[in-house]
């Protein structure tokens, strides 16, 4: 059975950042999801997936059965429905607001929040705290996994990212 609130904190969590206008059918949707409910998890609350690294950085494969849900409940908000609107408790909507923040201020930070930048926000993070062993520089093992980022993007989030505690300068 699935667990109908980590699908609305993560579709409220796409819908507040505007998000949500990509195509719930293609690729582009589904890599939201991953790195949404990467952030959501590292800096929100507890959703009790476990993510691993895989070629575009963090992915839970417990999230992949979570995609039509959330695409349903993004649906229901363009409809007229509650869709993000429904009811969450006030500790799951202090995670969806923390998560937010945090994005609100990586966005102004490096300037937009697009696919590409939520890519690298989330694959650095999980550099930064989650890969063993830990590489020497968070910054150099993801321009080396990841070929086409651009550095400035790269070093803008590496310093996000250090200067909210998350990742240490070397």
């Amino acid at each position: 059975m699935l667990n109908k609130e980590l699908a609305l904190i993560i579709a409220k969590t796409i819908k507040n950042l505007g998000l949500d206008k990509v195509d719930v059918e293609g690729f582009e949707f589904r890599f939201v999801i991953q790195k949404v409910g990467y952030v959501v998890q590292k800096i929100g609350c507890d959703l009790g997936l476990k993510f691993g690294w895989y070629s575009l950085g963090p992915y839970s494969r417990t999230l992949q059965n979570y995609y039509s849900v959330i695409a349903d409940i993004l649906s229901e908000e363009s409809s007229g429905d509650q869709g993000v609107e429904k009811g969450l408790d006030k500790d799951t909507e202090r995670c969806v607001e923390k998560t937010l923040d945090f994005l609100n201020d990586y966005k102004e930070y490096v300037g937009e929040l697009d696919i590409r930048s939520l890519e690298v926000l989330a694959s650095l993070m999980m550099l930064c705290t989650e890969i063993y062993p830990k590489p020497s520089n968070p910054l150099e093992e993801l321009l080396k996994r990841k070929k086409g980022i651009p550095l400035d993007l790269a070093v803008k989030t590496q310093r996000f990212l250090v200067d909210k505690n998350i990742c240490a300068l070397l």
